[in-house]
């Protein structure tokens, strides 16, 4: 009978030890680290931000990109990228820019100002296959020594 008091425990004591860290998915974040004009669009490089403590896919977004208040373009896509636990990933992604963002973009970059700008919409990911709120400000400003890029 000690014997079996023991062995339960034992497995009291060991098995509160066997579950490891707790997971955690939060939201992730979303931002533009570089737009990089063209003729006609631009080729975008949007970071997401993993804030969750296992790693997590991004399946889709779907997000709209404003410049000074005025819609710039719409991303919408399904990227199969993987992030890991708190660390970013960076999607490349080409798109047209409507003609007013795309002027613009090209004074700031002419008058060296800061080009203020507004990502919203949602971010779909993996595990939980949740689409999250995404709505981020800020404000990119031309890249010394690159030509048409804003970072």
């Amino acid at each position: 009978m000690f014997r079996v008091v023991l062995l339960a425990l034992f497995a009291l004591i060991f098995g509160g030890c066997a579950s490891g860290p707790e997971r955690r998915v939060f939201p992730p974040e979303a931002r533009v680290q570089e737009v990089r004009l063209k003729d006609d669009g631009a080729h975008l490089q949007l970071r997401i931000q993993s804030f969750s403590t296992v790693p997590s896919e991004v399946q889709a977004y779907a997000l709209t990109l404003e410049f000074a208040g005025s819609t710039a373009t719409r991303l919408e896509g399904s990227a199969a990228t993987t992030v890991l636990p708190q660390a970013a990933e960076v999607l490349a992604i080409d798109t047209r820019l409507e003609p007013e963002a795309l002027e613009r973009a090209r004074a700031a970059l002419a008058q060296g100002t800061a080009l203020r700008y507004r990502l919203h919409g949602t971010v779909t990911v993996k595990p939980t296959g949740r689409a999250y709120p995404i709505d981020y400000s800020s404000a990119l400003s031309r890249a010394p020594g690159l030509d048409g890029v804003l970072r």
